[in-house]
Order: structure tokens, then C-alpha cells, then sequence
């Protein structure tokens, strides 16, 4: 079952000084649904050797990793494997690549399914989890529930505690959620409200661990509840910027205060409040301690999946000489991401997306957006065609057509190194508050009438080398 602690298990071996000590070289790979060879050999060799990953042939990546690893005790952890497909596993070919590495060179893979420990014929070395104890499990749920409390403020609580950690029926990630939940509870009323939630009954919550995500979620204010929900546009394991995601709050109108209180600081506060009742997880920090990227637990993402079904979409292209993207006939779609979208234009078929608010493409190529396109999504705030490090954009153009998105707010561009300049319509997007073209080291210039984005709170030019010169 998912939040029984599979990963969390991992990382602590992962990181153990004793296991860093004993391997020479070690890899982690979230491999996640679907399972893409490719993908996976990628991130391998990106880890051993970056200068080797600008490959997309699988042959020539296994190739670099074997000679990567070639009599190297090597430990390779494959995180949230769910293919039962044993074409799939041989294709990646890491059997044969670990008999090259050192004596005691180890693989260990974390899945919910026992067919993929059989598919990779580890049945005799499997480790079934088994949930907490009452006694560990209420240990977990005190541990956050009680967070920087005196001790006789915890007195008479107990009692309650120990009620709603039954309800966790053992799962890790049921006791650490609702213990960050009754941590804002301050009275044993409130207690016993959890205690007695009617979502404890709910049949169509199919998922156990729901129940207390739920409950947590139930207990937001509205405006941080959209702002949660809103995550469901990542996929999972994507590990995302906390700025950039409070940018995006913000350019879908989230962050509105009655008070003076600044937009950003007002994501921040929101952040906190949602990473204070774990929703958030794997934090990256900068020098100054500071939160920089994070990721969500694989069982909220697909909590915060379930709540938004009909209005977040994440479609991966299909693969093939005639790839091809199967978009949604769904009026009610509001937010897509599109991954593995390669060459030449962005579909035009969005017909029937013509209320999209928020485009986002991962680990796509395309060289420029029809104008076919641009004109059927009028109602846009959010876009972006950023690439990253590993895996730029290959973006050359933005046609004219995309000053007649008037209600856009946010446009990522960034890791585009083809992207030479900005056509002069972007000055008409006049309700623009970000523009990130951060990493475009081949973009010149920005278009002179930039005066005329009276809106722009945020714009990104870092790395921008030939921008710097035309400027100097």
C-alpha cells in the first residue's frame, strides 16, 4: 500500500554512512508509471556523468554506464516501479551492465506491486513492509502533534490521540498527516471533531489513507485549498521551485488579500501552511536554510489527483514515427501539462480546450506554437515552454499571435537555446506579471516597447550572456 514508508526506508539506507562508505559510486532514480527506458538510462548516467547524458539513444547511454561503472562497487536504487513488463526491464539491459561492476554492486527497487519483484526475478530477496504498531504508530502521530509543546499542555489529550491513531490503521503517512493536522487544534473539542469526522465513513474514498488527507485538506481556508490543488498540474516526483510555484498561484489570481499584504508574501505564508501539515516533503535548502525545491508524497499527488480529475490533465505524447497527442475532449479542462511532446509544432487541435488556463510541456521539443493554437486558447494565464539542465527546449520561435493572449500572466521560457529574440506582440500582454527567460543564451534582445507591461512584477534574465552584451 502506498504510505507504508517504502521510500522514506530507502532513503535511509540510501544515505546511511556506513552503505556510502562500502559503494564507490551510487545512483537514486524515481522511475514512477510510465516505466521509459530511456528516461531511466538518462538519469543514470546523468548522475555518473553528465557530460555523457546529451544522448537519446538507449544504446549508446547503457553503453556510458556500463563504462561508468565498469569494476565499481555500484548501488543503483530504483524508486516506484510499476511495469510487469519483462521486455521493458531486459531492454534497459541492467543485469547484464551490474555483472561488469565490482563484487557486492547492489540493485534495489521499491514498488506496491509483488509481480515487478517477479519480473525482475528478486523474489527471494523481497522485504515486505508491515504497518506501525499501535504503540509506534501513536509514537509518529505524537511526534507532530505535539511539536514544540509544553508538556502539560499535552496532558489530557492522550486519550483522544491514542483514538485517532486507530483510525491510521498503521500507515506512516496517515499518522504523520493527521498529527500535523490536530497540531493547529488547540482544545480537546477540536480533538474529538477529528476524532468523529463523518469522512471516516465515506465508502467512495477507496484509498484508506485518503481519509486523513482529507481531513486535513477540509481544514484549509478556501484560498490555500486552490493553492494545493493546483499542484496536481506536476507530475509526480517532479521536484518544483517554491518561488516558481508561487508564481504560478499568483498568475492564476490565488494570492488576493483584503489587507495591504504583498502577493509574495502572502505564497509564502501559504507554502508554510501547507508544508507545516505535510503536503510537502523532500525540501531543498539554499545557504541562507531557506526552502528553494520540494516535491509532494506520491500518495497526496494522487489525492490532490482525485479532487481535481476533471480540471487538471497530464497527457503523455504517444510514442512513434506519427506521435501524436490524444487531448482532452473535456470542456471542463482548465489546467494541462503535456510531456514528451517531440519536434516541430504544438498541436492545433485544442478545440476543445478552448478554456485551458494554464499550458505547461515537460520534456518536449517543439520549435515553435502554431498560430491555430494560440488563437484557440484566448483564455490563458499560464504558460510555459521552460526545458531544464538536462533536457533544454528546443523553442526557436514565438509567433506574433501571442500578443492576442491578453489574460496571461506568467510565460516560462527559460533553457530555450535556440530562442534569439521575442517578438515585438509580447509588449501587448499588458496583464503579464512574469517573464522568465532565464538560460536563453542565444536570446539578443527584448523588444523595446517593454514599458508597455505596466503589469510585470518578475522578470528573469539570468544567464543570459548575449542579452548581457547587446545591453552593455
Amino acid at each position: 500500500m502506498g504510505g507504508m514508508g517504502k521510500t522514506t526506508l530507502s532513503q535511509l539506507a540510501y544515505n546511511n554512512e556506513k552503505v556510502t562508505a562500502h559503494f564507490n559510486k551510487k545512483v537514486w532514480v524515481c522511475v514512477s508509471d510510465p516505466f521509459d527506458e530511456v528516461k531511466i538510462a538518462k538519469a543514470i548516467i546523468e548522475n555518473l556523468d553528465r557530460t555523457q547524458s546529451g544522448s537519446n539513444e538507449l544504446e549508446i547511454l547503457l553503453q556510458s554506464i556500463k563504462r561508468s561503472v565498469e569494476d565499481e562497487k555500484f548501488l543503483l536504487v530504483l524508486d516506484d516501479v510499476w511495469t510487469e513488463d519483462h521486455k521493458k526491464w531486459e531492454n534497459l539491459k541492467l543485469p547484464i551492465i551490474m555483472q561488469s561492476c565490482a563484487k557486492g554492486s547492489t540493485i534495489l527497487v521499491t514498488t506496491r506491486k509483488e509481480g515487478v519483484a517477479k519480473m525482475m526475478r528478486a523474489t527471494s530477496s523481497m522485504i515486505h513492509l508491515d504497518k506501525l504498531s499501535d504503540r509506534d504508530c501513536l509514537a509518529l502521530f505524537n511526534s507532530f502533534a505535539f511539536l514544540d509543546r509544553e508538556e502539560d499542555e499535552a496532558n489530557g489529550f492522550g486519550v483522544i490521540g491514542a483514538e485517532i491513531v486507530k483510525k491510521c490503521k498503521g500507515l506512516p503517512l496517515a499518522a504523520k498527516t493527521l498529527g500535523s493536522l490536530v497540531w493547529y487544534k488547540k482544545t480537546r473539542e477540536e480533538w474529538r471533531d477529528v476524532l468523529n469526522s463523518k469522512i471516516w465513513e465515506l465508502e467512495e474514498v477507496e484509498e484508506q489513507v485518503f481519509r486523513p488527507l482529507l481531513l486535513s485538506y477540509y481544514d484549509l481556508a478556501p484560498a490555500v485549498k486552490r493553492c494545493l490543488l493546483y499542484c496536481a498540474i506536476f507530475p509526480k516526483d517532479y521536484s518544483f521551485k517554491k518561488d516558481n510555484l508561487i508564481d504560478l498561484w499568483m498568475s492564476q489570481n490565488y494570492l488576493n488579500s483584503k489587507g495591504k499584504k504583498e502577493k509574495r508574501r502572502l505564497g509564502q505564508n501559504y507554502f508554510e501552511s501547507l508544508t507545516m501539515r505535510s503536503f510537502f516533503q523532500d525540501f531543498i535548502k539554499d545557504h541562507m536554510e531557506n526552502v528553494y525545491r520540494c516535491k509532494m508524497h506520491d500518495i497526496v499527488h494522487d489525492f490532490v489527483q482525485f479532487l481535481t480529475q476533471k480540471e487538471c490533465t497530464i497527457i503523455e505524447a504517444v510514442k512513434g514515427a506519427d506521435q501524436r497527442v490524444e487531448l482532452p475532449g473535456d470542456y471542463k479542462v482548465r489546467h494541462l501539462t503535456l510531456i514528451n511532446v517531440h519536434e516541430g509544432q504544438l498541436p492545433t487541435s485544442f478545440d476543445k480546450c478552448k478554456n485551458v488556463r494554464t499550458l505547461t510541456l515537460l520534456d518536449s521539443s517543439i520549435t515553435t506554437i502554431s498560430p491555430g493554437s494560440i488563437m484557440q486558447m484566448k483564455c490563458l494565464r499560464t504558460l510555459n515552454l521552460s526545458g531544464n539542465w538536462t533536457s533544454p527546449s528546443m523553442l526557436n520561435e514565438l509567433p506574433k499571435e501571442i500578443g492576442k493572449l491578453i489574460h496571461l500572466r506568467y510565460m516560462n521560457l527559460s533553457y530555450s537555446g535556440n530562442l534569439k529574440e521575442l517578438p515585438d506582440a509580447v509588449c501587448d500582454l499588458y496583464n503579464l506579471q512574469t517573464l522568465d527567460v532565464s538560460w536563453c543564451g542565444q536570446l539578443e534582445k527584448l523588444p523595446k516597447a517593454m514599458g508597455k507591461l505596466i503589469n510585470l512584477k518578475h522578470l528573469y534574465v539570468y544567464c543570459c550572456e548575449q542579452l548581457e552584451a547587446s545591453i552593455s
